[in-house]
């Protein structure tokens, strides 16, 4: 079976960094204080159109809605009517939604949009702060006005007030936040490595470090000691070994980029025309899912993603006998089961399955579940492939 790219290839060539082994830039990271143990958890994907995006301030994961967070000047902005709310405060605005007020019986203070100054004061005392500049003015789109992150930090006097976090942005696009600030470049977050670009975008696939070149899963994971899902090796500190490189190979020499091998479709039907093999998706997914994306990869895998607000679901095929799930992850789950006559394997933690593999008339299948379901569920989505 000719080699999948599962994942869109990205090459970041990082300045001034360390020729060395990826071992050594791992110890310069942990002297940076970039090793982070108090992130959420994320998912293979990062929906856009599923509500649930929360940040952590004050101790509180707050849920900001769909619409995400914004980057703006460098800034994580976030809703403040609706973070200041949770946070106990009491929020008025002036006709023009120029001028936010705030206040919690404790802690009090205007906020002017366009304008990059902060401050506050006690709600039973006279007296208030200094103006505070946070590298960014409170500014107003889709009619909501949005603060940097950071204001929490500077209200509550506490640097740490804003947690550590994933969250997505309105893009759909995962970024890490540090304290209320962007994180860009290799960071170890519950012993996991992740790279953000200089934009603070948490990047799949392949990234290239001053020569050196690290594969990063779909969840945004680097790959460590393993054969990445488009044949590649890596080694322990998750650098490519440089053989089996003929997909490599085909990009222009000095490029710091690979050709995306990912088409996107609107519909199964303009898929189909340009695939060999004849498509077969669920016709049962239990509940009600809209489709996220359509897509194929080098003409050689079909994937189709279903969301709805609990879960996403990824099913893919492709010509041949092999794993194409693009999951490497361990699980302590690990079965196998009879659907049909076909041998299915079944991978999960706690009890849910998390993904699914199968040949069948020398086809292979995959469904993966970033949240996981119930083993007889995901049986019965795999029967009403056949």
């Amino acid at each position: 079976m000719k080699k999948l790219m599962i994942c869109v290839l990205t090459a970041v060539t990082i300045m001034g960094m360390s020729a060395q082994a990826f071992a050594a830039d791992l110890e310069t990271q942990k002297s940076k204080s970039d090793v982070t143990e108090d992130a959420i958890s994320i998912s293979n994907y990062a929906p856009k159109d599923i509500d649930i995006n929360k940040v952590e301030i004050c101790g509180k994961n707050i849920e900001i809605g769909r619409n995400g967070v914004l980057i703006y000047k460098g800034k994580i902005m976030v809703p403040l009517k609706t973070t200041a709310e949770s946070l106990g405060f009491k929020v008025d605005a002036d006709k023009d939604n120029k001028i936010v007020s705030l206040d919690n019986n404790e802690i009090k203070t205007n906020v002017y949009v366009g304008e990059d100054s902060y401050y506050y004061s006690s709600s039973n005392a006279i007296g208030l702060t200094m103006m505070h500049e946070l590298g960014a003015e409170p500014i107003i789109d889709n009619n909501t006005v949005y603060v940097p992150i950071n204001f929490y930090n500077f209200l509550f006097n506490d640097q740490k007030a804003v947690g550590s976090f994933f969250v997505r942005d309105k893009d759909g696009q995962w970024i890490y936040s540090v304290n209320g600030e962007l994180s860009a470049g290799w960071k170890l977050i519950n012993n996991k490595w992740y790279f953000m670009n200089n934009n603070g975008i948490m990047q799949r696939g392949w990234v290239q470090t001053n020569g050196n070149w690290y594969y990063l899963l779909n969840n945004g994971e680097m790959a460590v000691n393993t054969v990445t899902p488009d044949g590649y090796k890596v080694d322990e500190n998750g650098k490519w070994d440089g053989k089996s490189a003929s997909n490599l190979a085909t990009q222009t020499e000095g490029a710091d980029y690979i050709i995306n091998p990912i088409e996107n479709f609107d519909t199964i039907e303009d898929a189909q025309k340009v695939l060999k093999f004849k498509i077969t998706v669920p016709k049962e997914l239990l509940g009600k899912y809209n489709i996220k994306y359509i897509n194929t990869i080098s003409r050689d895998l079909f994937q189709i993603c279903y969301v709805n607000k609990q879960n996403d679901i990824i099913f893919r095929m492709g010509q041949g006998s092999g794993d194409i799930s693009g999951d490497y992850n361990n699980y302590k789950t690990n079965t196998n089961v009879n659907i049909n006559g076909n041998d299915v394997k079944l991978k999960g933690d706690d009890e849910l399955i998390k993904v699914a593999t199968w040949s069948a008339n020398d086809m292979s299948y995959s469904i993966s579940v970033n949240d996981g379901m119930k083993q007889d569920d995901i049986i019965n989505i795999i029967k009403s492939t056949f």
